[in-house]
């Protein structure tokens, strides 16, 4: 079968990138789950230090209980920083699931992926759908509190300090993502230029008001400073949810997007095609607040 041009640069780059310390991504067979439903294989791309078992626990039992064929990438690493998800350059997390889609096509017979990324997942998605050819491949994409529009240097730190920057003895400035997540960094404003929702795909936003990682700080009533969350959303072109719409006091947070019935019950409804609705008693249960 030939390959195309975009497989082959893809296959060529995370050469690259594998030869230059990032390790290999797995098959589809042993990170998919087969499911019986017939639809789109749901590929879960995990999140900023994210490991397989968090994103498996909670998102991806319920995503197999529904059916679906589903699997988990965990962003790439370096080696210089054990490994950790999420600590080497976006790109090349967008790079590893462009070629981690090919697979799962090539594997399930599916002439298309859906992708639920969250976190800094989200951003690799996105870079991917942007660059790497996924508008083609990609049937829906769910962000789950992505710092879409990029976040604020003093959550950064505070994410990074404790298992990198303090362990490892590094700066943010020497940890691509804790500099691309920034709010106005090249890779933000880049990925942002032009449609935030490129191509014929269905995008969604899903996040939360007390995300300790997502937020910035902005203008409120009277000109006085106050925190805010919508640069998780994606722009007009996408469903953007504020997780207090469907469930008002619900308290979730960066974590909780992963393991709280509520999102999950909202990421549930995105993939099947289903208007997002939280049935009642289920916002009355309790929240997963970390």
């Amino acid at each position: 079968m030939k390959l195309s041009r975009t497989k082959i640069l893809v296959s060529l780059l995370l050469s690259i990138a594998v030869l230059g310390g990032c390790k290999d991504n797995p098959t589809a067979a042993e990170a998919c789950v087969a499911g019986p439903n017939g639809g789109n294989p749901v590929i879960i791309v995990g999140g900023l230090f994210s490991p397989t078992i968090a994103n498996e626990l909670f998102l991806g039992n319920a995503i197999q209980a529904q059916g679906y064929t589903y699997c988990i990438l965990e962003l790439k690493g370096t080696e210089e920083l054990g490994e950790l998800p999420g600590t080497i350059d976006i790109s090349i997390s967008a790079l590893a699931l462009a070629a981690f889609v090919n697979d799962v096509l090539a594997w399930s017979g599916a002439a298309q992926v859906d992708l639920v990324g969250h976190s800094e997942g989200a951003l690799a998605s996105r870079f991917y759908l942007k660059h790497f050819g996924g508008q083609a491949t990609v049937g829906k994409m769910i962000s789950l509190a992505g710092p879409n529009m990029g976040t604020s240097y003093i959550p950064l730190l505070d994410f990074f300090a404790g298992p990198v920057l303090g362990v490892f003895g590094v700066e943010c400035e020497e940890v691509a993502p804790c500099v691309q997540m920034q709010i106005g960094s090249d890779f933000i404003t880049a990925l942002n230029a032009g449609d935030m929702t490129p191509g014929n795909v269905e995008y969604f936003s899903f996040y939360t008001n007390n995300d300790e990682l997502v937020w910035y700080w902005g203008e409120g009533p009277f000109g006085i400073p106050v925190v805010k969350f919508d640069n998780a959303e994606l722009g007009p072109g996408a469903t953007n949810i504020e997780l207090g719409e469907m469930c008002p006091f619900r308290w979730v947070g960066h974590l909780g997007m992963i393991s709280d019935p509520v999102p999950i019950e909202m990421t549930l409804d995105a993939l099947a095609g289903d208007p997002i609705s939280v049935p009642y008693l289920l916002c009355w249960l309790p929240p997963v607040v970390i």
